[in-house]
């Protein structure tokens, strides 16, 4: 099964094993299987059947030779699975710790070996802004009814329980779509704005169609009515916007981080606020939702102070007794649980990675604007994941989109994508001797 959803390409051009990793990653938790406390969600079944072969694939150089990028998602992993053993034992190492290492290196190893080209890249970019637009069939009814029909009927088909209520805000029911929540909804969407716009629509307004649906990529975003999906969409769109009105400057990205730097040290320097807490108070929905997150953000840096090599694992953290145990910040459940080590190696894998695609020279034109789509995409999400947590679906979409990036490091303009199916050695033209 794994070897055959390996080899083959689905609808669109779109791999099979990607077509179905999406597939799994769309539905709710209700299609899933309980194994002796195990919660094996659909996503988890697709990434433990591939994990194997992946890995076999990755460490023999079948589809790109291994990069330190490769090297450091593992030992982040790792880390994580040695910080869990060491404060929950063995048992907690292996069970926890391995769904953790399946969900990341598994999710990040489908984008990674799967997309080896600009055409792989483009499929998966025009299936996937195609979805989150056909959605709005049935999410714009739900903004205006409150009916969860995606998500009640894929769960109630299963056995599962309805969408939770949750208040409307705008005058808008916030849609759930097929997924737990309209925050991971909302980011699902929004992740797509930056693939609809530099890949399908090419940035050309002339493109109606294409604009058409990096509209409707903006509008599913909308009906999430949800901050960190609003968040992503903004950061994309300020790149996008700086990306076009400066495309003839050289330089324009340095002067963007330049910016960015002397905006947080005049922040930090004529506010009775920090940084942090002014991008907090800025980009909540409520006063009182920044409150918690700032709140959150003391508490949780505190027990990274004392806890900075292994972090806490699984444990729960110090606070008020009337603060929830709820941490809407994913980098820093990152460092609380596993340790300053994985979230540094974390983040210098994605830094780095970025930069060994950005630091690229004499590309053709499709592909800087596939680089933009995914650089700008991981942006928007790493910025709103200050503000949210990645769990679930949101936590392997997101190390899938940084895989899905990886080529753009090391691949060849003009080389065919690596096939998926090998002439065998009897059909290839062999070299005749002329006299």
């Amino acid at each position: 099964m794994a070897a055959n959803l390996a080899s083959s390409r689905g609808i669109m051009g779109v791999p099979a094993a990607i077509a179905v990793f999406f597939l799994a990653v769309m539905l709710p938790t209700a299609v899933s299987l309980n194994l002796g406390g195990l919660r094996l969600s659909a996503y988890r079944v697709v990434l433990i059947v591939l994990f194997l072969p992946m890995l076999v694939q990755l460490l023999s150089g079948q589809r790109g030779r291994i990069t330190i990028f490769d090297i450091l998602i593992l030992l982040h992993c790792i880390w994580a699975v040695i910080a869990l053993i060491k404060w929950g034992g063995f048992g907690q190492g292996i069970e926890s710790g391995g769904i953790y290492f399946v969900e990341c290196t598994g999710a990040y190893l489908v984008g990674r070996l799967y997309i080896r080209s600009y055409e792989d890249f483009a499929a998966v970019a025009r299936a996937y802004v195609a979805v989150v637009v056909a959605m709005l069939l049935f999410t714009v009814p739900e903004a205006l009814t409150g009916i969860h029909i995606l998500h009640d009927s894929i769960s109630g088909a299963f056995g599962g329980a309805r969408a939770p209520f949750i208040e409307p805000r705008m005058g808008i029911e916030r849609t759930f779509g097929p997924f737990d929540h309209p925050i991971l909804y909302g980011v699902f969407c929004a992740s797509a704005f930056s693939l609809a716009y530099f890949v399908v629509a090419e940035r050309k307004f002339s493109d109606l169609g294409g604009m058409a649906k990096v509209l409707g990529v903006g509008l599913a975003t909308f009906m999430s009515a949800s901050g960190g999906p609003y968040l992503v969409l903004m950061m994309q769109g300020f790149v996008a916007i700086w990306e076009r009105a400066f495309s003839r400057v050289q330089g324009r990205w340095a002067a963007l981080f330049s910016l960015m730097a002397l905006a947080y040290v005049a922040i930090d320097l004529f506010s009775a606020k920090t940084p942090f807490h002014v991008f907090v108070n800025n980009f909540t929905f409520s006063k009182q939702s920044a409150y918690n997150r700032i709140l959150l953000f003391e508490y949780g840096t505190a027990e990274v102070g004392r806890h900075p090599v292994f972090g806490i694992g699984l444990g729960d953290w110090e606070r008020p007794a009337w603060m929830s145990d709820s941490m809407d910040n994913f980098w820093l459940v990152t460092a609380v649980r596993y340790g300053l080590p994985a979230f540094f190696l974390l983040v210098g894998m994605l830094l780095g990675l970025i930069w060994a695609a950005g630091r690229r020279k004499g590309l053709p034109a499709e592909w800087r604007r596939a680089r933009h789509a995914w650089a700008f995409t991981l942006f928007g999400i790493s910025v709103a994941a200050a503000t949210v947590h990645l769990w679930n679906a949101l936590f392997v979409l997101f190390f899938f989109l940084i895989g899905a990036g990886a080529w753009l490091q090391d691949a060849r303009p003009g080389k065919n994508r690596v096939p998926l199916h090998p002439r065998p050695a009897a059909c290839r033209v062999q070299p005749q001797r002329l006299f």
